[in-house]
């Protein structure tokens, strides 16, 4: 008698836990072990929770790599043009150690045709042994089965992520949209002068050129070791076109010069590479950076920048090689001192449509 009360607990508990379970591991919201199967669609849920199952599960043939600025690009028109299939490993202010982790791991798995990576000159001013993958995620990376038990029988999971999952796939969603942060978003001079307002402020004194320079340096090593033992996969490096009051906001902190002489550091040691070009996108494009009504904030660009920069990674006109990388760079420069007489004379109470 006793023997079969134990029975009638263990089978009931044995088929809930088996079935909650079996049903994470079919439905798989953070892809941990394949791509959405039964019809499911490639459905948006916490990034740095899905990228790295994306890139050790997914089949695809390029990857798009980036911080927040990036990310609202739509893979499908880079599919378009370039063909394959591309993957987004990116995020929010993604540091260039993040990045060449996700590289790591799209590599180990994938003989990639292309990465498309987004310099964000901040992202080399990290610690370059810093740790990437916080405690909360590092149980999917492990490599550990027995770890899997957080992910099996997790209340939220089965409760919340697999609902929406399935729910959100009814609503047939682009999967080359994934992680997009600027549809919807108000644009305009009022959003971008909430983070930094030109000429409010008091001047820091400037930074030495090569500030932070070990850990500047040792990040653009990583970078260039990648970029090196790849030499089948092209690296289409590109600079995303920050506001202009971004960049006024680096001037006012002493950092100006500093990130041209990064940017700089970072072209010269790659470009020599035959697997690697470069591509302004209009980062330093008066008529794009100092158009407030093109941004969401003074970095992120709305739609329609954002389309374009996907348009002319790849483009001839804007390419950027060691013979004109000085002259690109000098454009910036010269258009921000344009911009920042303005302010001084004026204030910053106008919208710097053009400096032409």
């Amino acid at each position: 008698m006793r023997e079969r009360s134990w029975l009638r607990f263990l089978l009931p508990a044995a088929l809930f836990f088996g079935g909650a379970a079996f049903t994470v591991f079919l439905v798989d919201p953070f892809f941990h072990y394949h791509e959405p199967w039964f019809g499911l669609a490639v459905v948006e849920d916490e990034k740095e929770y899905q990228v790295p199952g994306i890139l050790e599960n997914f089949a695809y043939d390029n990857v798009l790599a980036g911080s927040s600025v990036v990310m609202s690009m739509n893979t499908e028109t880079l599919d378009e043009r370039f063909g394959g299939r591309t993957v987004k490993a990116v995020g929010g202010s993604a540091s260039a150690p993040l990045l060449a982790a996700y590289l790591q791991m799209a590599f180990e798995e994938h003989e990639l045709a292309c990465v498309f990576y987004g310099v964000d000159v901040f992202s080399f001013y990290n610690d370059p042994d810093m740790s990437v993958i916080s405690e909360d995620v590092a149980y999917l990376i492990n490599k550990n089965p027995f770890d899997d038990v957080e992910y099996l029988w997790n209340m939220d999971i089965l409760a919340e992520k697999i609902p929406r999952m399935i729910e959100m796939s009814r609503q047939e969603p682009c999967e080359g949209l994934l992680y997009q942060i600027n549809r919807d978003r108000p644009l305009g001079p009022e959003e971008v002068l909430k983070m930094h307002c030109p000429g409010a402020g008091m001047l820091q004194e400037k930074k030495p050129v090569d500030y932070m320079g070990a850990q500047v340096q040792e990040n653009i090593n990583r970078l260039e070791a990648l970029v090196a033992a790849h030499p089948q996969t092209q690296f289409l490096f590109f600079i995303p076109p920050y506001n202009i009051v971004w960049w006024d906001d680096a001037y006012e902190k002493g950092l100006l010069d500093t990130y041209l002489y990064t940017l700089d550091a970072c072209m010269s040691r790659l470009l020599p590479y035959e697997n690697v070009r470069f591509y302004a996108t209009d980062f330093n494009e008066a008529g794009t950076i100092t158009d407030m009504y093109q941004y969401m904030d003074y970095i992120h660009g709305g739609p329609a920048l954002t389309d374009r920069m996907a348009e002319q990674i790849g483009a001839a006109d804007q390419e950027i090689t060691l013979a004109n990388k000085d002259a690109e760079l000098q454009k910036l420069s010269d258009t921000f001192y344009r911009f920042r007489e303005r302010v001084e004379a004026e204030g910053y109470g106008f919208v710097f449509e053009t400096v032409n």
